[in-house]
């Protein structure tokens, strides 16, 4: 196990700042499900924009109005963030192929509960899960949250089981592949307990 370095309270500040622009997320079944065409052409434009802006900022060009600010300012690293596109995808695909209460439940673990952790993680977390940059205490507190927004939705059998699956996913996801998985996988699992 390795113990992580202590992230400072400028970066906490931009992990926040770069989470809170996950919340609108939460809307996106409801939207997806009373306006599906109009839905999907927004989330496109905006993944297109969002890569367009990428590649500009990767090349040191000046950036595109609002979309590239963003880009610029909460970015995690030097190289190509997909984050953001894996997340609207993610919603999207989950928001045209789940009913509407399981595509929520994976958007709450998409943008509450993954939030919540990765706070939780860097403030607090201290031994990280093998080589990756998620901490057992962030994975722990992933769980909680989850179970907490989801047994409404699911009930406490329901919202155990998803919440357990989902703390695997977010656990053992990749450069933010997590965002594609947990509404996806998280709100299949819901599924069967709505």
């Amino acid at each position: 196990m390795s113990v992580s370095a202590s992230p400072t309270s400028t970066e906490i500040q931009r992990e926040l700042k770069r989470k809170s622009l996950h919340l609108p997320g939460l809307l996106a079944p409801f939207a997806f499900h009373y306006y599906p065409r109009v839905s999907t052409a927004v989330t496109a434009v905006v993944c297109a924009l969002y890569y367009i802006a990428e590649l500009r900022r990767l090349s040191e060009k000046p950036s595109l109005p609002v979309i590239g600010y963003l880009s610029e300012r909460l970015t995690r690293s030097s190289h190509m963030d997909l984050a953001p596109i894996f997340l609207a995808v993610g919603l999207g695909i989950s928001s045209h192929f789940l009913p509407l209460r399981a595509a929520f439940a994976g958007a709450l673990l998409a943008c509450l509960c993954d939030a919540f952790a990765a706070v939780i993680g860097m403030k607090f977390g201290v031994r990280r899960i093998f080589f990756l940059k998620k901490t057992y205490l962030g994975t722990f507190a992933f769980f909680v949250s989850a179970v907490v927004v989801l047994i409404p939705l699911l009930g406490p059998q329901g919202a155990l089981i998803t919440a357990m699956v989902a703390s695997l996913i977010e656990a053992l996801s990749i450069e933010g592949v997590d965002n594609l998985l947990l509404p996806i996988l998280g709100g299949v699992v819901a599924r069967y307990f709505l």
